[in-house]
C-alpha cells in the first residue's frame, strides 16, 4: 500500500503547442521543463498510478482495500478494444492499430480513469518523473515516493499506439532506455514533500556484439 498526498493532474496529455496531438519528442529533461514553466512538475509513477488505478475509495468498502480497487485498466477490468484505447488490437490475423500514429489528447471518454482523465491507457507512453529501477515495488515504500536518486532511465506509464494491452494494464513498468515508441508527458501540480527511494543502485554492463 503505497501513500500519496493530494496532487492535480493534467486530464490529457499536454498537447503540443498549436495543436490537439500529444508533444511527443521530447528528452525526460525538457518535458520536466516544460512543466516547470507551469509551475508543475512530471507526476511521480506513484502519482500517476493513483490516477490510473484509483485508490481504495473507488471499490465496494471505502474503509479498505478490496477486490474492485485492483482494477487491470483505468477504465477497469475489461479487455481493451478502440472504443477504449488507441492501440493494437491483437486478433486472429494479427495484431491491427486502432490508428496510424497519436490521436488527439481528449481522446476516447470511455476509456476515462477513475477521476476522469483521458488516455492513460494507450495513444502514447507517458514520462513520469521517476529514475527507473526494477526494485522499487518490492520493497517498503515511504510516503510520497519519487524513486531512488538516481539512474540511467526514467519510467514510463500507459501504452502508446502501437503496443499491445499488456503494455497498458495500470501496474505495467517500462523505462525510456530504449526509445523504440512514442513518448509523452502530462503534468501534477502538488505540494507534497517527496521522498527519495533509499535502494541499491541498478548495475549496467555492456555485451559484447
Amino acid at each position: 500500500l503505497v501513500m500519496v498526498d493530494g496532487f492535480c493532474m493534467d486530464r490529457t496529455e499536454v498537447a503540443k503547442p498549436g495543436t490537439e496531438r500529444p508533444w511527443v519528442g521530447l528528452s525526460w529533461q525538457e518535458a520536466q521543463a516544460a512543466c516547470e514553466a507551469r509551475n508543475a512538475r512530471l507526476p511521480t509513477e506513484a502519482e500517476w498510478e493513483k490516477a490510473a488505478r484509483g485508490g481504495c475509495e473507488t471499490g465496494g468498502d471505502p474503509l479498505i482495500c478490496d477486490a474492485p480497487d485492483a482494477r487491470l485498466y483505468p477504465w477497469g477490468d475489461q479487455s481493451p478494444n478502440c472504443t477504449l484505447a488507441n492501440h493494437s488490437v491483437v486478433g486472429p490475423r494479427g495484431p491491427k492499430r486502432c490508428a496510424d500514429g497519436p490521436g488527439p489528447v481528449q481522446g476516447v471518454a470511455a476509456g476515462a480513469g477513475p477521476y476522469g482523465h483521458l488516455q492513460l491507457a494507450g495513444n502514447v507512453w507517458e514520462y513520469v518523473l521517476d529514475a527507473y529501477h526494477p526494485g522499487v515495488y518490492r520493497t517498503d515504500r515511504p510516503e510520497n515516493p519519487m524513486g531512488p536518486s538516481t539512474a540511467r532511465s526514467r519510467v514510463l506509464r500507459g501504452g502508446a499506439w502501437d503496443t499491445f494491452s499488456t503494455n497498458m494494464r495500470v501496474s505495467n513498468r517500462f523505462n525510456d532506455h530504449l526509445k523504440g515508441s512514442t513518448i509523452g508527458f502530462r503534468c501534477v501540480q502538488s505540494d507534497a514533500k517527496l521522498a527519495v527511494e533509499d535502494i541499491a543502485p541498478v548495475e549496467w554492463h555492456s555485451v559484447p556484439v
